[in-house]
């Protein structure tokens, strides 16, 4: 083998090696946001279903002038 090819080989392997670290990092990137979004999700859900209202703002009394 030739220093040219073996040269070669170790920029394909290289190559590769960085591509699937390119589609595991994605993959995982992937499952972590939807695992958020389902959270997310289930966590609106549980809100919904204890009433969801927000607290009444209290309105300001008009106090009488003198």
């Amino acid at each position: 083998m030739s220093i040219d090819k073996r040269w070669f080989f170790l920029i394909a392997v290289a190559a590769g090696a960085a591509g699937g670290a390119v589609v595991a990092l994605t993959s995982r990137r992937r499952q972590h946001r939807m695992a958020g979004h389902l959270q997310h999700k289930e966590d609106i859900k549980s809100w919904e279903n204890e009433g969801g209202n927000l607290k009444p703002v209290p309105t300001p009394r008009a106090e009488a002038r003198a």
